[in-house]
């Protein structure tokens, strides 16, 4: 037998394969970038002009042309948080079921003819229902888009993803302040007003717009046709080893992983964060117009001068979970937004009495701080809690009890006089929020300590629970 010769065959070590399949994952990540990250973005920016354009359309005339009180006016405001608190985890757990590209398809296909029905309405018993409806059809949405990245991405890609899709949400604001400015040149154009034009403008584009993403979305890397076998094959493996295997992966709803979202103490302390952090994004997003015009800016410029503080919050919201993408650390990034936006409020404060661009500038910095905070939230949470049902119910928690910021908004009336006591309820909800986030830092520090310190015994009985999730003990929770 001739002798096989192998002397001139290169060998790969360990070290280089690594390093071949780190270049791999690298192409591979930024190939997801190029393909899902603008669409996705597209969508949340449609999204958010819509969910935030009530303060514009109260600045152009439509309580006087709909003969709202201010009773009514302020329940327009806070119809759509009830409606998606009570159902955002409903909208949920039908997204498990239909999966994100059934789902947001027919989520977005809804607010769209909401939206466009608002346009027609003649008074406050049209409107208020139709705010809550537009309420309901959204409260599943942007958890859903969440979790369609969770499909796609590692955990400690999340972060800077995150941050991405959720500045859209907030250069969605300054695109609505210019839209709105437009549409204020509109009024008696066709016999409709100028806050017509805009829920007509907005809404119509959404029924296409929800069509096509249910053509070309897909759940699942193996049925895309842009990414190649090796790719697919890649893309699952790096999701499978980054992930704990439940013991009903198939299963649509899993009631075990919902019983344990109420059992867990910190998804407490999270909706707890999110209840004062996004509670300010809701008071800023609609009354931001109504302080601006306090500052003695006319009606018309209060459009164009409520762009620029979510313009530097966009470049803060980037900045803010770039680096804590780049640090794996989210409670210290999450704390510096939220004192940075407590920062604002003593600001607001403290020179109530001086110029007007004094305060203008506190408010920019209020922006800077809340709106950088919220997607380090929502990534902290994506990143320590486990479950094809916990993770969704999880987030769909969070975000609605954060939603009990926007209810509560009839209480921080937008007139003049109570400005400064809506300073100071914002100022103790960021307080508690920067509290609250310390203590959810803590005690994932001392959790990871007790799981390093198990006995024999005391492993395998955590293991043995049934769907540990991410109380499996060899879980380290993300800091």
């Amino acid at each position: 037998m001739d002798e096989v010769i192998t002397e001139n065959i290169p060998v790969i070590d360990q070290e280089n394969q690594q390093k071949f399949l780190e270049i791999a994952i690298r192409r591979l990540i930024r190939k997801l970038d190029r393909r899902l990250l603008p669409y996705l973005y597209l969508l949340e920016l449609a999204s958010y002009i819509i969910r935030t354009n009530i303060g514009h359309a109260t600045l152009m005339g439509i309580n006087d042309d709909l003969h709202l009180s201010q009773s009514q006016s302020e329940w327009a405001v806070s119809l759509y948080f009830l409606a998606y608190l009570i159902f955002e985890m409903p909208n949920i757990l039908l997204m498990r079921y239909l999966g994100p590209a059934r789902y947001l398809p027919l989520s977005m296909v809804a607010w769209g003819g909401i939206t466009i029905g608002m346009a027609f309405v003649k008074n406050a018993q049209a409107l208020l229902p139709l705010r809550f409806f537009l309420g309901i059809a959204q409260a599943g949405y942007f958890p859903s888009i969440i979790i369609y990245i969770s499909l796609w991405y590692r955990k400690r890609d999340h972060t800077m993803r995150i941050g991405i899709i959720y500045s859209a949400a907030i250069i969605s604001e300054a695109l609505s302040s210019i839209m709105a400015y437009g549409f204020s040149k509109m009024n008696n154009v066709g016999s409709l007003q100028g806050w017509q034009w805009m829920f007509l403008f907005e809404g119509l584009p959404m029924i296409p717009l929800g069509i096509i993403t249910g053509l070309f979305l897909s759940n699942i890397p193996d049925t895309v046709q842009w990414l190649n076998i090796a790719e697919k094959h890649l893309l699952t493996n790096i999701l499978r080893n980054d992930t704990i295997i439940t013991n009903n992966p198939d299963a649509h709803v899993s009631w075990k992983q919902i019983l344990h979202v109420f059992t867990d103490r910190h998804i407490y302390l999270y909706a707890l964060i999110s209840m004062g952090n996004l509670g300010i994004i809701k008071y800023l997003s609609t009354s931001l117009p109504s302080i601006v015009q306090d500052m003695g800016s006319s009606s018309e410029n209060v459009h164009l001068m409520t762009a620029p503080p979510y313009v530097f919050a966009f470049l803060a919201c980037l900045l803010v979970n770039y680096s804590a993408s780049r640090n794996n650390e989210h409670g210290f990034h999450l704390i510096f937004g939220l004192s940075f936006a407590l920062l604002g409020f003593i600001l607001t404060i403290t020179l109530n009495s001086q110029s007007h661009t004094a305060l203008y500038i506190s408010s920019c910095i209020t922006c800077c701080g809340v709106f950088s905070a919220f997607p380090v939230l929502l990534s902290w949470a994506t990143k320590n809690v486990d479950g094809h049902t916990k993770k969704p119910v999880t987030l769909s928690f969070i975000i609605g009890i954060g939603q009990l910021g926007g209810i509560i908004l009839p209480l921080t009336n937008d007139n003049k006089p109570t400005r400064g006591r809506n300073d100071y309820i914002c100022l103790g909800a960021l307080a508690a929020s920067l509290f609250f986030t310390i203590i959810l830092r803590i005690s994932l520090m001392i959790e990871n300590r007790r799981r390093s310190k198990l006995s024999p015994d005391e492993y395998n009985n955590e293991t043995s629970i049934k769907e540990p999730c991410d109380w499996h003990p060899d879980i380290r929770y993300a800091l």
